[in-house]
Formats: structure tokens, C-alpha cells, sequence
């Protein structure tokens, strides 16, 4: 690093830093002052003083409002982890003093909730006694926003395509479960030895709504196989324990990522679509930089290390 580098860094300062990201995500300094509570003038002090550091302008002015210049977005993608990686320190040392908070705070899917998480749950509680898990459901897309914000400490999700992760998180993979076709218990599909999706495109579906990864899976493994005729969907869902609902409800038939074991499909029947949609996996999300601590790796791990099977 050249000595005129090094002289620009060491003029950078954390809140500086977190002011300019607290402005980015809130579209400009009255949203930004309502989070901070600092004023107006003291945070556009701040964003100048960067914009001199980095001799670049970070936003530029569009009527009334501001907007992120091409250098502002990548700064602020550039310290978001930078910011993640400073604020988990104090949480590890905290820690090693038995002074951290005693809650994780966790977002997964209804399904995952009922059917795989109650046993890892189980003996993280035993091993960590002092430690209160906060639990919430969300959709894929919600639970990325709840960890880019800070909201939550960990998603337990569908790993989303490359180009649906949002740049601020980290996704590491836990554990595989598989698509599958779900159906009424006597429903005539059921005399084939084998489904695939040309079977079932023809009946009335239950389907996850379009913002759903495996909705995205379903209509890409149907261009791929050249399977053109519309989709009759009769309901479209979020979540996959809905979906389920639905079928055992006899509304029509579903495509869910999950286990064929799992204890929501006791009454319907269950049959892989492997073979045409592939394998998919549980992640576990959280922001990008973050040195995660012990409790939450422990916790990482029971869940990667569950059974195979739930029954």
C-alpha cells in the first residue's frame, strides 16, 4: 500500500462509514436521521468528507431527491462486509467474557419449522441453556432483507440461484432435500411407477407464487424440456406446508421442495422429481463479514448434522 493510500485510509472513520451505508438504504439523509439520530447537516459532513477520501461524488441529486452514483453502489457493497466484520467483534469478545446477548434471532420456512428443525433445535437448547432462540417464518426474498438489515441473525432457506442472492449476505449450504411431486393419496398418477413433470403439467396445480425459488425451478426445467402448454394453477402459495394444505385439501397437485419423510406428508402421497428439477439445498444466511460466534456456529452445526430421516 503507497504511503498516500495509506494516509487516505487512516482518514476514514466507522461512523462515516455507517452514515454513508445508513443513507444508501434509506434513499437519503431525513430517513437516515430517523435511524442514526443524528442530524442532517452532521451526516452530509460525513458523506463529503468520504466523497473527498475516495475523490469521487457517492450521490448525486435528481430534482428533490438523492441517488447513489455507479462508485456509491459499489462503495457501499464494498463496506457492508467491512461494517458486518467490525460490529461481530465485539459480539465473539463479549462472548469470550460471558457478556453476549443471550438470543438468536432465526427466520426459516413454515415447512423446515415443523419438519427438520425441532430436534437440532432440541439439542442446541440442551448444550446452550442460557441461550433463548427468537424464531419468525418468511418467504426466501423477505428472510434475505430481514438478514441484509441486521433484523435477524440467521436464515434457514431454499438456496437461491447465483443471480437471486442478494450481495450483502453470505449463503452456506447445510443440508440436501429434493423436489417433489405431492398428491391426493388415490389420485391415478399414482398407478405409474415413475412421475415426471409432463405427467403432471396437465392437472390442476398447486404451485409457489412466481417469486418463489422453486416456482423459478419449475418453469426453467419446463423450457429446458420443451413443455409449452400452460400451467392450470388453482392456488399459488409461499410457503410449501401451504402448499401441502392444499393438495391434502384435494384442490389439485403440488411441487414442493422438501423430504419425501416429512411429517406434513403423512396423508398425501409423495414421489420424486429428482430426475427433472435436480437437487436442492438448505442454506443458512447471514450477512456478508460477519465472524459468526460459537453459539451460532454450534447452533450451524447441529442443524447441518441432523438425521436423515424425521421419522
Amino acid at each position: 500500500m503507497s504511503t498516500i493510500t495509506r494516509s487516505r485510509a487512516e482518514s476514514l472513520s466507522i461512523q462515516q462509514m455507517r452514515t454513508f451505508c445508513c443513507v444508501y438504504e434509506q434513499g437519503g439523509y431525513s430517513g437516515a436521521e430517523d435511524v442514526l439520530g443524528l442530524a442532517g447537516p452532521t451526516m452530509w459532513e460525513q458523506v463529503k468528507t468520504l466523497e473527498k477520501i475516495y475523490h469521487t461524488p457517492l450521490f448525486q441529486r435528481v430534482g428533490r431527491n438523492i441517488q447513489p452514483t455507479a462508485a456509491g453502489t459499489k462503495l457501499y457493497q464494498l463496506l457492508l462486509p467491512l461494517l458486518a466484520n467490525v460490529e461481530s467483534t465485539f459480539e465473539i469478545l463479549a462472548e469470550d467474557a460471558d457478556e453476549a446477548p443471550k438470543q438468536i434471532r432465526l427466520v426459516t420456512g413454515v415447512r423446515m419449522m415443523l419438519e427438520e428443525l425441532g430436534e437440532p433445535f432440541e439439542q442446541f437448547r440442551a448444550a446452550n441453556p442460557d441461550v433463548t432462540l427468537r424464531l419468525m417464518t418468511a418467504d426466501n426474498q423477505s428472510s434475505q432483507v430481514l438478514v441484509s438489515e441486521g433484523k435477524v441473525d440467521l436464515a434457514l432457506m431454499i438456496e437461491p440461484p447465483p443471480g437471486a442472492v442478494d450481495p450483502s449476505i453470505t449463503c452456506q449450504r447445510l443440508y440436501p432435500i429434493e423436489y417433489l411431486a405431492i398428491l391426493p393419496a388415490r389420485h391415478r398418477l399414482l398407478r405409474k411407477s415413475q412421475l415426471c413433470l409432463e405427467d403432471l403439467v396437465t392437472q390442476p396445480m398447486i404451485l409457489g407464487n412466481s417469486n418463489t425459488v422453486g416456482r423459478q425451478q419449475l418453469e426453467q426445467a419446463m423450457f429446458r424440456l420443451g413443455l409449452q402448454q400452460p400451467l392450470s394453477i388453482v392456488a399459488e402459495t409461499d410457503n410449501s406446508a401451504i402448499t401441502i394444505a392444499c393438495v391434502r385439501a384435494g384442490l389439485g397437485v403440488g411441487v414442493i421442495a422438501g423430504r419425501e419423510d416429512g411429517n406434513l406428508t403423512r396423508h398425501v402421497a409423495v414421489r420424486s422429481l429428482a430426475s427433472d428439477l435436480g437437487q436442492v439445498y438448505v442454506v443458512a444466511a447471514y450477512r456478508k463479514g460477519r465472524q459468526l460466534t460459537r453459539s451460532l456456529t454450534d447452533l450451524m452445526n447441529r442443524i447441518r448434522a441432523q438425521p436423515k430421516s424425521s421419522t
